[in-house]
């Protein structure tokens, strides 16, 4: 039988900037809401680990993306509706929340095999993230419907890519729900 014990969620970037500020939109406040029903549902069965952009002044990455996210600021907080759920919480300063941090290394203590990854920006994060997991090893589902970018046709084409590059089955949150309570 299967348990949970080896698997968890890991929630990329469900953060201020990224939801209701600078790159904040329409679709992320949908995301972070069926998120936060998805997470009531599942009750604490599993582990739930945060990912969330926190940058220092003057990072590199801002000569892409503009100044965001500054550490210990609101605009690198995670979003209030989800404040509540995590078991961890990683700070990350690059795409992938693997690199540079301490995820591999608490996944490992927990004796995590399976990880569940969903958040913001499918296209960039998210897809990074993954890239991350395979080259450790993981086994990954990518919650489709709770993720999102800013752009329509780039979160379609980063769930494509995902699949095809690395070989992880994006699924529904009613298929990721059913997963964890199968294997309780």
């Amino acid at each position: 039988m299967n348990s949970v014990n080896n698997k968890c969620i890991l929630i990329v970037d469900m953060i201020n900037d990224f939801v209701n500020g600078k790159f904040g939109n329409e679709e992320a406040l949908k995301t972070v809401e069926k998120t936060e029903e998805t997470l009531i549902k599942l009750n604490k069965k599993i582990k739930i680990i945060f990912a969330k952009d926190s940058h220092i002044k003057n990072d590199p990455e801002f000569k892409v993306w503009g100044e965001h996210a500054i550490g210990n600021s609101y605009s690198s907080e995670i979003v209030n509706e989800l404040k509540e759920f995590p078991d961890y919480i990683i700070k990350k300063r690059h795409y992938d929340a693997f690199f540079d941090t301490d995820l591999d290394s608490l996944l490992r203590a927990l004796n995590i095999k399976k990880m569940y990854i969903f958040g913001i920006s499918t296209d960039i994060c998210v897809l990074h993230t993954c890239a991350g997991a395979f080259y450790r090893y993981y086994d990954v589902s990518v919650v489709s419907d709770l993720c999102s970018s800013i752009d329509k046709d780039n979160h379609l084409m980063a769930l494509k890519n995902i699949k095809i590059n690395y070989g992880y089955n994006a699924i529904s949150s009613e298929e990721f729900i059913k997963e964890v309570n199968e294997n309780e």
